[in-house]
């Protein structure tokens, strides 16, 4: 399946067009829990019989702590995943957002939304009054689209064929992984907001 392909590349996104295109309305409350419930149940499955496919990208666990130690980043988690999958994730990656802002595909329905509410509770959290720059880290083309369209700067993760992707959609810069810590910073303050996508 292409994510790409839909219009909001989230679980809740995701979940109210296939309601609408099979069923012809959205989901109910219900029904939702349902679905999420089940979900994150085939997930747990998953990770019992196969913990390889839930590992951290190298080097994001120790960098995510090292940044919320810095005094000039203010950290937040923004994902399009339902809040308690993305939890059973990232406790399986051993990556610990305790004390960080976060939000999830509960916050909205497009990763516009999810990003500006991150966004928002990183300021009630951190009350800088304001952030000076704002710099999304993502790994899929729809990451990138997000960022220009929020005039947010971006940073890409991916190697290869992902990594093409990512610059042909306009990231300036695209790491593979998080274990240089100071190429990582160097790229944060170096990012920018992402230019126009490249055909092809």
């Amino acid at each position: 399946m292409d994510w790409a392909t839909y219009p909001h590349t989230t679980d809740s996104g995701i979940t109210q067009q296939i309601f609408q295109e099979r069923i012809g309305r959205d989901p109910e409350a219900a029904e939702l829990d349902k679905l999420k419930s089940s979900f994150v149940s085939m997930l747990s499955e998953e990770y019992d019989s196969n913990s390889s496919g839930f590992a951290a990208i190298a080097g994001a666990s120790a960098a995510l702590s090292r940044l919320k130690g810095e005094s000039d980043w203010a950290v937040a988690i923004a994902t399009g995943c339902w809040r308690e999958s993305a939890l059973l994730k990232l406790r399986a990656a051993e990556i610990d957002i305790d004390q960080i802002p976060a939000a999830f595909a509960e916050d909205g329905l497009s990763r516009e939304a999810i990003l500006q509410f991150a966004v928002s509770r990183s300021l009630e959290y951190y009350r800088p009054g304001s952030f000076a720059k704002t710099v999304s880290i993502g790994d899929g083309v729809w990451d990138v689209r997000t960022a220009r369209s929020l005039n947010f700067a971006f940073l890409g993760v991916g190697r290869g064929a992902s990594a093409a992707k990512l610059n042909r959609a306009g990231a300036k810069h695209v790491i593979e992984d998080f274990a240089d810590y100071a190429r990582l910073v160097s790229f944060l303050n170096d990012a920018e907001i992402p230019g126009s996508e490249s055909p092809g």
